[in-house]
């Protein structure tokens, strides 16, 4: 049965204002929590089970975010100390930042301040990270292939 034109034209502002929020939840991240359920949500009332704009989207910054997830977890593995150097760069790419806005001349102040106190709350952010440490070395005189086996008590 097909829904009369009014019907049909009542929804659209309702599906639009729902499309444009989920697209600002996966811009603006709502800190950044994955629910881990990628199953795209086919637009309510819809014949036709497609992807939308907002669908692709959305699936696309949960696979990038897993994706930067993994690398970083990669390369802490392969070097502890990766974190404290990206730690350090950022920093020391804000300090820059700071020094060249304090010397620009005709930067809006609000601008200036909104920027300096986005980029000292993502700083916030990087040190506040807490990957797993890679696991502890093996105690002396112990195989490391034996030592990485888990124990089972019966």
């Amino acid at each position: 049965p097909r829904l009369p034109r009014e019907a049909v034209a009542s929804s659209k502002p309702i599906m639009e204002k729902r499309r444009r929020a989920r697209i600002n939840e996966s811009l603006g991240g709502a800190g950044g929590g994955d629910t881990g359920d990628d199953t795209p949500r086919p637009c309510m009332g819809s014949r036709h089970s497609k992807l939308e704009k907002a669908d692709i989207l959305e699936m696309t910054v949960k696979h990038l975010r897993n994706l930067q997830r993994a690398q970083m977890t990669a390369a802490l593995s392969a070097d502890p100390t990766v974190l404290g150097k990206y730690r350090a760069g950022f920093n020391e790419c804000m300090n820059e930042v700071t020094r060249f806005l304090s010397t620009c001349e005709g930067v809006n102040t609000d601008v200036r301040t909104r920027l300096l106190s986005h980029l000292s709350a993502c700083l916030g952010q990087i040190v506040a990270m807490n990957y797993p440490p890679p696991p502890p070395p093996p105690p002396s005189g112990q195989p490391a292939h034996l030592a990485q086996q888990p124990l089972h008590v019966q």
